[in-house]
């Protein structure tokens, strides 16, 4: 799902993972297309924080080791998505593809890294196979489903302790009104869906495990699995708890809401650790915790996720070997991986780095998931049958703001998924 590209400081302390032995090696081949012997072509999606200098400063370690020369370069189109099809097509494809995912027109132009031992002990490595093959290896994950709230405003609405049910969410919901908080920050643009899936993902796949691959094989629908959230979705807007008006806010003024201390609850993702992070001197307390679980299930449950920063190597390059050895380097070695776990809200699954106190409270939800499931459109094995899921899902959670009902949503969504299998 969806990964924001703003800063955070730099994690210190070391990580426990076991170092990457680099062996010293010059390039055997002749180049991938349009590089030199010796050069490992690699294709990222550069952005204000990960810019040029990030990169190189990132793989200069692996080069002084290997003798190797990595060329980072940004995407050709507007993202890497649009470029790396493009590149493939005109034979000038990359050695290595940062930040995307395979899919099935690209997957038979990659190299399948399942066999590589250091690659099996990476983050969501089977949540992302397609099929048995493993085209893509990662640094950590961006966690999904997470619930920001603000400490002084639980104090004055005299909540003591995080919702673990949908009654004990409602309850507090009501109780921060009552204080005069706003309940529920939401926003428009991608953030109105996007933070309904959020909210729901553990209980949505304690109910229906692999929901998306269940669509996929006629066994659900879109709309049984999301009519009961459109409806308690509905019951908040009308019982004030989600501002009307919400809707016509951009994420960044929804953030800038709850920085100022006038939100009780704000459901976003693990990149919102880095936004708060810059905020430095909030006027409350910041807590985090994972939403309510399905009733008569435990709590927590499944954790949505996503795979953050995955690697991918171009089949026949120049130097194969060496494209390998880089994203070896990449998601094993330790410094690089404290690198990119302090550039993006991304975390590691029992990663012992140095961290703020709101990312401490994240890593404990992450290492305390009983799973990580697909998010969206899902991942890998777990997919729906269609694409485009997540801008249209958007439109009917917006829909609900605008007079439609919960069976509605839940028709409209169901038509949407038929029409565009």
């Amino acid at each position: 799902m969806m990964s924001t590209n703003r800063g955070s400081k730099a994690r210190g302390a070391a990580l426990a993972v076991v170092p990457l032995v680099l062996v010293a090696a010059c390039s055997s081949g002749t180049g991938s297309a349009g590089g030199e012997d010796g050069e490992i072509r690699m294709m990222v999606n550069l952005t204000d924080n990960l810019d040029q200098a990030y990169w190189e400063k990132l793989v200069k370690p692996f080069e002084d080791k290997t003798g190797l020369k990595v060329k980072i370069e940004g995407p050709t189109g507007k993202s890497v998505a649009e470029s790396f099809p493009q590149q493939l097509a005109a034979g000038t494809a990359p050695d290595v593809i940062q930040s995307i995912f395979p899919d099935d027109d690209t997957a038979p132009e990659l190299v399948d890294l399942g066999d590589e031992p250091w690659a099996k002990g990476t983050p969501m490595f089977d949540e992302y196979a397609l099929g048995d093959k493993h085209y893509a290896v990662g640094v950590g994950t961006q966690t999904q489903s997470l619930i920001y709230y603000n400490k002084s405003a639980f104090e004055k609405a005299g909540l003591t302790k995080t919702p673990t049910t949908w009654d004990e969410l409602e309850d507090g919901l009501a109780k921060l009104k009552q204080a005069g908080y706003t309940p529920m920050q939401t926003a428009g643009d991608f953030q109105t869906g996007l933070q309904l899936q959020q909210i729901y993902h553990p209980t949505l796949n304690q109910l229906h495990p692999k929901w998306q691959t269940a669509v996929s094989d006629e066994k659900l629908t879109v709309g049984e699995a999301y009519e009961p959230a459109f409806r308690m979705y509905k019951e908040w807007i009308g019982k004030g708890y989600i501002a009307k008006s919400d809707v016509g806010l951009s994420p960044s003024q929804a953030d800038g809401n709850f920085i100022a201390g006038k939100v009780g609850l704000y459901t976003n993702g693990s990149w919102f650790a880095a936004t708060l992070d810059q905020a430095e001197d909030l006027p409350f307390e910041v807590g985090v915790f994972s939403p309510p679980a399905a009733d008569g299930k435990p709590y927590p449950g499944p954790q949505g996720a996503t795979m953050a920063n995955p690697y991918m190597v171009h089949k026949g390059t120049g130097d194969e070997d060496g494209a390998k050895q880089l994203v070896e380097f990449l998601v094993t070695d330790p410094v690089a991986i404290e690198a990119q776990l302090g550039s993006d809200g991304v975390f590691r699954k029992d990663a012992d780095v140095q961290q703020t106190a709101v990312d401490s409270q994240i890593q404990t939800i992450l290492d305390d998931a009983p799973e990580l499931v697909a998010v969206g459109e899902g991942q890998g094995n777990v997919r729906l049958p269609v694409t485009g899921f997540n801008p249209k899902f958007t439109e009917v959670a917006q829909s609900l703001y605008t007079g439609a009902g919960p069976a509605d949503a839940a028709r409209t969504i169901d038509q949407w998924v038929d029409e565009n299998r």
